[in-house]
């Protein structure tokens, strides 16, 4: 996931700096980010998907939001026309249909 943006402007400066400097030693450490790919949209990773752009990373994992949907048999667009959501704009509303282990997982859990 390169070229992604989250869609929040509240960045930390220093503690991207800190996840920049690790990332240069180590890489990228910890769950992928959840994104969308058809609107470049990060779901997850704010300060990382900038430390990784910091550190200079040419890309970063990812997993597909649809996909983790699909994972457990649910569709993302059915569930979101049905019930009238915005996939951007209603995120916390759009989670709450994962299980609470998939939001944890990847780090969706503090968005719900």
């Amino acid at each position: 996931a390169t070229d992604y943006t989250t869609g929040q402007d509240d960045i930390e400066a220093d503690h991207v700096a800190q996840l920049a400097q690790s990332m240069r030693v180590n890489g990228w450490q910890g769950p992928p980010l959840v994104v969308l790919p058809d609107y470049a949209r990060a779901y997850t990773g704010t300060h990382r998907l900038a430390a990784a752009e910091q550190a200079g990373l040419d890309t970063v994992p990812a997993v597909d939001l649809e996909d983790l949907f699909d994972a457990h048999g649910l569709d993302l667009w059915e569930i979101c026309d049905t019930e009238g959501l915005s996939v951007l704009m209603d995120r916390p509303e759009v989670l709450t249909h994962l299980p609470a282990s998939t939001l944890a997982a990847y780090g969706l859990d503090d968005i719900c």
